[in-house]
């Protein structure tokens, strides 16, 4: 997939000065907000070394990058919205993080609400576990500062026209 101008986690930022960083040079990501935002851009990009990287799963601890892509082989991510967070500062050894995730399967449109849990581990933080539900065909709402006109790159990062990827369903 090609690499997007703007980073797909939602920030606004170019994405060589956002999640791009992290993914260059994983284990770097000093918040857990951070690391969430990197996990998610990394899903919709395909970089399925960097999520196996980040994480320390209680209940698969040998999940490989294999493993991941081929459970998302047919997602296509949108849009991410950061709902709360808890802790997860530099100075903090465990945080939470709250989002949700647009996705689309196909012809359907779905949304992933979870809540990530977070550890820091020798400086650095790993996803650990998280508690989520999958709404399928929820309407994507555009909030201010994802509106695209329909003539711009689509923010998954597909390469096309707004209007002929994620609009288009």
């Amino acid at each position: 997939m090609p690499t997007p101008v703007n980073c797909p986690c939602g920030t606004g930022s170019p994405y060589e000065m956002c999640c791009g960083m992290y993914h260059n040079n994983p284990g770097t990501a000093p918040t857990a907000e951070a690391l969430m935002r990197s996990r998610y851009t990394a899903f919709s990009l395909g970089h399925f070394d960097y999520i196996a990287a980040t994480q320390k799963l209680k209940e698969a601890p040998n999940q490989s990058a294999s493993d991941i892509q081929d459970s998302n082989e047919y997602t296509q991510w949108i849009k991410l919205e950061i709902n709360a967070t808890e802790e997860g500062s530099e100075k903090d050894k465990q945080g939470t993080v709250a989002f949700s995730a647009h996705f689309k399967e196909g012809k359907h449109i779905g949304c992933l609400n979870e809540r990530s849990v977070f550890k820091k581990v020798k400086d650095q933080w790993f996803y650990i576990s998280g508690e989520h539900d999958i709404a399928k065909n929820t309407p994507l709402i555009n909030s201010a500062a994802m509106k695209l006109g329909r003539n711009d790159p689509c923010l998954c990062g597909s390469g096309k026209k707004f209007k002929k990827c994620c609009a288009a369903s």
